[in-house]
């Protein structure tokens, strides 16, 4: 990896870490509405990235390849999984359990490459990738299985999340020429923004009573302008020069980010159990980016 995309994937990486913390600080300790506090981190970016375009001189494309990529990275990956994610931390699934199960999103997408992206050699099974996904999923079970059943009944709707997520992601990358990563930004976290602050107002979330205090405002900021418009768009913009393999290799680091920020801010602590799964969880992440 050369140093032009070093430093924005490790700015990324460190960018995705410290979100954990600010998810947890809006949706748990304020009791922010998930599908409420979702919208409002997608909307207000993805108007950023549409002021953006229109700077810049851009049209957005409208064609079948385009729309079908906007709507499943918009409804699949930014509403569902990300809907899933902070509904699981509102009712107090631990941040750092949360960025290691999603630490297993390099092995179950470079799964879904194999057989989408299949006339690339880069991007199909190996042995590395196969030991990756055993040693990731036995991590994921000494986790699951920790006598807790609601934080496996979490553990397991954030699995769900992560193959809901793979699959645009894989997409993305095969019709990356047809959208910009500007382009890619607008409209996605636009559609997700209507989509979840409409179905929380339809659900019922109570929103009027929140208690928008400084912490939960800047934390709120910190979500919409590092967690929206830094991070992703640094994330599609990897796109241009990594294998998709590659690309969710950095979801490996977060993890580690928001283990730390969460056991000094938070005050979370990890079992031995959860250790060792968390390692295992790692490790396999790191057997995928190997060849």
């Amino acid at each position: 990896m050369n140093k032009k995309i070093l430093f924005p994937f490790i700015a990324l990486c460190l960018i995705w870490g410290s979100t954990w913390y600010f998810i947890t600080v809006s949706v748990f300790e304020y009791e922010l509405p998930p599908i409420y506090a979702v919208g409002i981190r997608f909307l207000p970016s993805g108007l950023l990235f549409l002021l953006i375009i229109l700077l810049r001189g851009e049209s957005i494309p409208i064609n079948k390849e385009s729309v079908k990529v906007y709507l499943s990275f918009s409804l699949l990956n930014f509403s569902l999984s990300y809907g899933i994610t902070y509904n699981e931390i509102s009712k107090g699934l631990e941040s750092s359990i949360s960025a290691v199960i999603w630490g297993l999103f390099p092995i179950i997408t470079s799964i879904m490459a194999h057989f989408m992206i299949y006339h690339d050699p880069d991007e199909r099974l190996t042995k590395n990738k196969l030991i990756a996904l055993a040693t990731g999923f036995i991590g994921l079970f000494i986790i699951s299985f920790s006598g807790d059943m609601d934080k496996s009944l979490g553990i397991g709707f954030l699995i769900f999340a992560i193959f809901a997520a793979a699959y645009p992601s894989v997409l993305y990358k095969k019709n990356q020429k047809a959208v910009n990563h500007y382009q890619m930004n607008a409209v996605c976290q636009i559609i997700t923004g209507v989509v979840m602050l409409s179905l929380s107002y339809l659900v019922g979330e109570e929103t009027h009573n929140i208690n928008w205090n400084q912490e939960l405002i800047m934390a709120t900021i910190y979500l919409i302008i590092m967690g929206g418009v830094i991070s992703w768009g640094i994330y599609f913009w990897l796109y241009q020069h990594l294998t998709i393999t590659q690309i969710t290799y950095v979801a490996i680091f977060p993890p580690i980010v928001a283990i730390i920020t969460g056991s000094i801010f938070l005050n979370e602590q990890l079992t031995i159990k959860e250790i060792i799964g968390t390692i295992l969880i790692l490790s396999g992440s790191v057997l995928i980016y190997r060849k």
